[in-house]
């Protein structure tokens, strides 16, 4: 089968990029930014011609790893959001339905569609209730991934995944701990430090894709993509700190940052049915983020 990953120079295309290569798998990267991986193709920005794109690739199976990832941008740029987290969503599979029907659509959806769950660990079934434009836009592409499989047979499955991490990843709460930790003995971080998240490992993510696309049901589902344990900020964090070797003090503003969720873990009956299981633990995936922080 030839896999084409559109977003294959971001933090999760490329290292699904890289994964399924080293598997042997047939595999082409796309995106708005050149690259040195090859095969390769650059769409554009602005207006992505997906129809072409499908057309050139000839793909069994798209991967969907592109939009906007910021929650906090959400709230201030709510229309740019959408245009990449849903409307360029309708264009891709509106581009397979001409071009490739056969093909089966892997999106990147997000736990945050899930906000504060009502029940923990959150399964698949349970309501959801977003906190962010982000979610909300999240959620409605899920629901046009559902819709192209109900309406016209497009093989869909939304990815619900969690808190990905890894070496590359220059935002959210591991990078801020870094930058922070090189300027001062003592960094403050929102919250209370006991909100918990279900942290994957970004070689995970890969196996977990991987492994859905082998053995996983497309027919609009969304799926857990997570390791199914919650771990506290403050346990996180700490263990990053001693992965980089500091002595710093942690402290909590105990003030909550606009669409963040208090606690996060997951439901991966479905996923591990299929045969997942993490290579990684969190700590084990801290120190290759440590090794190449000391890179930086």
């Amino acid at each position: 089968m030839k896999h084409l990953i559109l977003g294959s120079t971001g933090f999760i295309g490329a290292a699904l990029f890289r994964t399924m290569r080293s598997s042997g798998l047939d595999v082409v990267g796309a995106d708005v930014r050149d690259s040195t991986e090859m095969p390769f193709i650059r769409f554009d920005a602005l207006s992505p011609d997906f129809e072409s794109l499908v057309r050139e690739a000839k793909p069994d199976v798209v991967i969907n790893c592109t939009g906007a990832a910021s929650v906090p941008d959400s709230f201030t740029a709510p229309l740019y959001d959408y245009t990449l987290n849903t409307a360029r969503i309708a264009e891709m599979l509106e581009a397979i339905r001409l071009c490739a029907p056969t093909a089966k659509f892997v999106h990147f959806s997000s736990a945050a569609v899930y906000g504060n769950p009502d029940v923990s660990p959150v399964a698949e079934t349970c309501r959801v209730k977003p906190l962010s434009p982000y979610g909300w836009h999240k959620y409605h592409a899920e629901n046009i991934c559902k819709e192209y499989y109900e309406m016209f047979g497009v093989k869909t499955i939304s990815l619900r995944v969690f808190s990905a991490f890894g070496p590359g990843l220059k935002k959210q709460i591991f990078w801020d701990i870094y930058n922070k930790a090189l300027k001062s003995k003592t960094l403050e971080l929102f919250g209370t430090g006991y909100e918990t998240r279900d942290f994957i490992y970004v070689d995970d993510v890969a196996k977990a894709v991987m492994c859905l696309i082998e053995k996983g049901c497309f027919d609009g589902r969304a799926v857990n993509v997570a390791n199914g344990i919650a771990s506290t900020i403050r346990c996180a964090a700490t263990s990053l700190l001693s992965s980089l070797g500091l002595q710093k003090t942690i402290e909590f503003s105990g003030s909550e940052r606009l669409g963040d969720p208090l606690n996060w873990q997951a439901d991966i009956q479905y996923l591990s049915s299929l045969g997942y299981t993490p290579d990684f633990t969190l700590e084990q995936g801290l120190e290759k983020v440590a090794a190449w922080m000391h890179e930086q």
